[in-house]
């Protein structure tokens, strides 16, 4: 055989090999239990050549440093099991909302021993180990294991899942779970029809070097009725949001005793259906200086006065409510003590943050406007049920202090956020944009 063949079958074989490796994906409907009423797909191969072509392409934004250290001894979780083509995370109906599932496959015996040392996990049976600091229930069969966010007194909700997977063999079906695969995204979604979904509503996630998108299409039950409105609103601000008066059946379903707790208000009293829409501007975080007299004693016990200066940060805002008579809220408001008359206004006393004023524009419209508002022109509009647009960069720096610091880092690096709900014909548009800050950074800090 010529070299010319030698080499053509080389490249032929590399090109095979490397087509499995990077692309050819399987999944399988026997990880996930007939009961799953969501699952979340998560598509490995996707993930791993999207960051790999960033990497190819702006090589700068990436710390690579570490792929040429030396390989690490030390057990991971790749030594006890083997990550799939697509990591189908699950929960099961009628189960608590954070009681999650994954099936994977054991790498190796001793691998998987070593790793349940290593992350100390209790022994509770031949086949059920805990880790109760992490939270994480491991129930093992043959070269499977299931894996739950649960704890020792949740066992019980593990066995059940466990039971419906390994002995029952009762799966959910192929058809159905291909929804999400074929959805052909990073992150896919899978919620089953239920009491809120005419049929499944798929939710989709990808992202690139520049942004992260989110999208999904959702029937709600004919119970649930939403209604569209067009908001105006100015472009330069922090913070913009406007969402339309839910149906009664869409209303019912929010917990209003808490937030009535959280908005030291009566939410049947305020958000009544007679309303039409609510829109919030927060145009930005504005600091002033605030001087105030203190005294204090010497050590002859005299009194002397000291100045002190504080530095305060304070929203510049305005809500406004819409409807077809507004008054019975301004009544509300004023019979329950939340207004009090002023020579300036009527103060809205449940805000703590700012002094703000409670005005009644006209029997359709009233507002709740902060006193270092300054009016800016409305320049931009969007027809939606719901929509919300956050500038990241707009906010002092010193506040997020009061975020964890993990969610501080992973929002170093994001711009803008936006989020909408539009409607079309009995469907529910999602959509949604989380977009980088314009520098050589990349979008993902690892």
């Amino acid at each position: 055989m010529s070299k010319r063949k030698w080499a053509l079958g080389i490249l032929l074989i590399i090109l095979v090999a490397g087509y499995l490796k990077l692309f050819y994906k399987t999944w399988s409907e026997k990880a996930v239990p007939a009961s799953a009423d969501c699952v979340v797909a998560l598509d490995v191969k996707r993930i791993t050549n999207t960051l790999l072509w960033n990497l190819v392409t702006t090589p700068s934004q990436w710390k690579i440093g570490k792929l040429f250290s030396k390989k690490v001894t030390d057990t991971s979780w790749r030594d006890m099991v083997n990550i799939p083509d697509y990591v189908l995370a699950f929960h099961s109906k009628a189960q608590p909302a954070n009681a999650w599932y994954l099936l994977l496959d054991i790498n190796s015996h001793a691998g998987f021993e070593a790793g349940l040392k290593k992350f100390e996990f209790e022994k509770l049976s031949s086949n059920e180990f805990v880790s109760k600091t992490a939270g994480i229930y491991l129930f093992v069969t043959n070269d499977k294991v299931l894996t739950g966010k649960a704890t020792v007194e949740d066992s019980s909700l593990v066995r059940q899942v466990a039971k419906e997977l390994f002995t029952e063999k009762k799966f959910i079906s192929h058809k159905e779970l291909e929804k999400a695969i074929d959805a052909k995204s990073h992150l896919a979604v899978y919620i089953a029809a239920n009491d809120l979904l005419q049929e499944t509503g798929i939710i989709t996630a990808n992202f690139d070097k520049e942004k992260i998108t989110i999208g999904g299409t959702f029937i709600p039950d004919k119970r649930y009725r939403f209604k569209e409105e067009n908001f105006i609103y100015p472009s330069g601000s922090l913070c913009v949001l406007g969402c339309t008066q839910p149906s009664p059946d869409v209303f019912n379903l929010l917990n209003k005793s808490s937030l009535s707790r959280s908005l030291s208000m009566d939410v049947d009293s305020v958000f009544i259906q007679s309303n039409t829409s609510y829109s919030l501007n927060l145009q930005d975080i504005r600091e002033r200086t605030d001087s105030a007299i203190t005294y204090t004693y010497d050590d002859e016990f005299n009194k002397v006065e000291k100045l002190v200066v504080n530095n305060i940060q304070e929203p510049s805002f305005s809500f406004f409510i819409n409807g077809q008579n507004i008054s019975p809220v301004y009544d509300y408001l004023q019979r329950n003590n939340k207004l009090e008359s002023t020579a300036n206004g009527d103060v809205f006393l449940p805000m703590p943050l700012v002094r703000s004023y409670c005005r009644k524009r006209s029997e359709s419209s009233l507002s709740i406007t902060a006193f270092n508002y300054g009016e800016p022109k409305a320049d931009s509009d969007t027809r939606a049920i719901l929509f919300f647009r956050l500038s990241l960069t707009k906010i002092p720096k010193n506040l997020f202090r009061y975020l964890p610091d993990a969610v501080t880092k992973s929002l170093s690096n994001i711009e803008e956020i936006n989020f909408s709900v539009t409607k079309k014909n009995e469907q529910l548009h999602i959509t949604g944009m989380l977009t980088k800050t314009k520098n050589s950074l990349s979008l993902f800090n690892f």
